[in-house]
């Protein structure tokens, strides 16, 4: 018998086959084709970028042009592609993390900003001082006995009950990590909902060095073994980092999943360096564009850049000629993103931890 999961599975994989992967815009007035949301002048330099990459790579294979290895599992077979960079990647000290979250008061149901104050004024600076309170002390044992107890995913969760996603307390929770529990991850798919995952990419941090390992997808057909590959990733005491990954990546691939009737955890601790930035940088960098932080906080620039939203159509371009040179900038954009995440996160420790 089918399970409510199988049956809403068929259902989305129904609806998801039934749609454009993307979509192209004439603009008779100025003879142009070009992507929603890309400006026509970016859209030409990508036709150019792809045009020369078609030139360049002409001839060869996936395999020739991304050195890598065919990872095997029960959902069939996917490509992986390796690679390794240095990496500066610093998180809150476990001390300094438990005394921030624990000396905010306001995580006690019924005190506010007022209230705080006044029972900061009164010697009660953290919330195991309120255990002895004669109002808040229940209320306070019961916070303390959960957060010691409930994870890095319950903690996050303690703290958006009064705050944003953004808030510096949720970004605390890292400190209770190891540097190797923390999965780096960005996904780059066919459209915006429903389509296929091209590209999964993966980071983890190694001491010094950042480990890039992103499935590639040299035919829609390795979709479900790229993904039961990710599923291998998570641990017990992983974290996800991701930008925007909250809203987009993590709930893209839960989707897939099940389009595939597959199941895989995510209740994990997650770090989403976009609102994160945005409550950080928002005021004085033009946007919160992952490039654009790059040029505002690193002062880089990328070149040769595929815009997110024509990633579909250089994926199609390599389907429908075999030629990989377009997969090559979709493979460095994604890496990129990943390695920029990392130095993200460093740069909000060394703004919150001071």
């Amino acid at each position: 018998m089918k399970t409510l999961y199988d049956r809403i599975g068929e259902r989305l994989k129904g609806y998801a086959d039934s749609l454009d992967e993307f979509e192209i815009r004439d603009d008779s007035a100025h003879g142009e084709r070009f992507a929603w949301g890309v400006d026509p002048f970016e859209y030409r330099l990508a036709q150019e970028l792809k045009a020369s990459l078609i030139k360049q790579y002409k001839g060869q294979t996936v395999e020739g042009v991304f050195p890598g290895e065919v990872v095997a599992n029960d959902s069939g077979k996917c490509y992986l592609v390796r690679n390794e960079a240095s990496a500066k990647f610093e998180t809150p000290c476990p001390d300094l993390s438990r005394e921030r979250i624990l000396s905010d008061l306001k995580l006690i149901y019924g005190i506010g900003a007022v209230k705080e104050k006044q029972l900061k004024k009164e010697g009660y600076r953290t919330i195991p001082d309120l255990v002895g309170h004669h109002r808040f002390g229940r209320a306070a044992s019961e916070f303390l006995e959960h957060f010691d107890r409930c994870g890095t995913c319950g903690m996050q969760e303690l703290i958006f009950r009064w705050y944003p996603k953004s808030h510096p307390l949720s970004f605390f929770v890292s400190g209770f990590h190891s540097k190797d529990d923390f999965i780096l991850l960005d996904i780059e798919t066919l459209g915006l909902f429903t389509r296929p995952i091209i590209l999964i990419g993966l980071a983890a941090i190694k001491g010094g060095r950042i480990a890039f390992s992103q499935y590639l997808l040299r035919g829609i057909d390795e979709e479900p073994a790229a993904l039961e590959a990710v599923l291998s990733h998570i641990g017990a005491s992983s974290a996800f980092m991701t930008f925007n990954g909250r809203s987009f990546d993590i709930p893209y691939i839960q989707e897939r999943l099940i389009y595939y009737g597959m199941r895989g955890d995510f209740e994990r601790a997650h770090f989403d360096i976009l609102p994160y930035s945005r409550r950080a940088w928002g005021e004085d960098s033009p946007n919160c564009r992952l490039v654009t932080l790059e040029k505002f906080l690193f002062s880089e620039e990328r070149r040769d850049d595929v815009p997110s939203a024509l990633v579909p159509e250089f994926y199609e371009t390599y389907l429908r000629t075999g030629n990989p040179g377009p997969l090559v900038p979709i493979v460095e954009h994604n890496r990129k993103d990943l390695e920029t995440l990392a130095r993200l996160f460093s740069k909000l420790q060394e703004v919150w931890c001071r």
